[in-house]
C-alpha cells in the first residue's frame, strides 16, 4: 500500500510538472509603442501596436542568400505586412506578409508566396524573435556548370532577431530549406540581411498582458 501512495505521489507531482512546464512555454508577446520600464515589464496600458497596424521594413545593405554554387546577393528588398492580432498572456503576434521584394540581383529572384511571420518576445529584453511560415521564393542563376534554379520555403523557422529601438532593426541570420529541385542547389542556405523597421516607429517588444 505505502509504495502505491508514492506511485501516486509521483504521478502527482509529474502531472504538475507538465502543467508547468505547458504554462511556461506559452507564447506571451505584444508589440509596444514605447519602452516598457525594466526588460520584463508589460506595455503600459494604451501602449501596444493593434491588430491592423502595418510593419514595414527596408534593406540596409546587401541581402545575401550563400550556396555552394554561386553567393546571391540582392541591393534592394522590402518586407511588408500587416498584424492579425494585438498579442496576450498565451499567443503571439502574427500576420500575412503581403509584400516580399528582392531586387538588383546577381540571379533572378521571384517570390512565389509570401507566407506568413510571428513575432516572439525574448525574455529579459524588449527584443523580438521573427518566425516564417509558407514563404517560397525561386532562385534562377547562371553558374559555370549552367543555368540552376532553386526553390526555398519556411516551415516556421526563425529568420532572426529585432533589436528594439527608434527605429528598430531586424538581423536576418537563417537557415532555410530549399524543395527539390536541382541537385547543385544546398539542402539548406544560409539568408544574411539586416532590415530598417521604418513601420511602426518606435517598437518595441513586451510580454502580454
Amino acid at each position: 500500500m505505502k509504495y502505491v501512495k508514492i506511485l501516486g505521489l509521483v504521478a502527482i507531482a509529474a502531472a504538475a510538472l507538465m502543467a508547468f512546464v505547458g504554462a511556461s512555454s506559452a507564447s506571451a508577446t505584444v508589440l509596444c509603442k514605447t519602452t516598457p520600464t525594466g526588460p520584463e515589464t508589460t506595455c503600459p496600458e494604451g501602449w501596444d501596436y493593434a491588430a491592423g497596424t502595418v510593419i514595414h521594413s527596408v534593406n540596409s545593405g546587401t541581402v545575401t542568400l550563400d550556396s555552394t554554387f554561386k553567393k546571391i546577393e540582392c541591393k534592394k528588398s522590402t518586407i511588408q505586412g500587416t498584424t492579425s492580432n494585438t498579442g496576450s498572456t498565451t499567443t503571439t503576434v502574427s500576420g500575412p506578409i503581403e509584400a516580399l521584394t528582392f531586387e538588383e540581383c546577381n540571379c533572378t529572384v521571384n517570390v512565389l508566396q509570401k507566407g506568413t511571420l510571428e513575432a516572439h518576445w525574448i525574455p529579459g529584453t524588449h527584443n523580438l524573435t521573427l518566425t516564417s511560415n509558407g514563404a517560397e521564393v525561386t532562385v534562377n542563376c547562371s553558374t559555370i556548370f549552367g543555368a540552376v534554379h532553386c526553390i526555398y520555403v519556411t516551415e516556421n523557422d526563425s529568420l532572426g532577431d529585432v533589436t528594439e529601438g527608434n527605429p528598430a532593426i531586424f538581423h536576418s541570420n537563417a537557415i532555410i530549406k530549399r524543395k527539390p529541385t536541382s541537385g547543385l542547389c544546398d539542402e539548406e542556405s544560409t539568408w544574411t540581411a539586416t532590415y530598417e523597421v521604418t513601420s511602426p516607429n518606435p517598437l518595441y517588444g513586451a510580454p502580454g498582458v
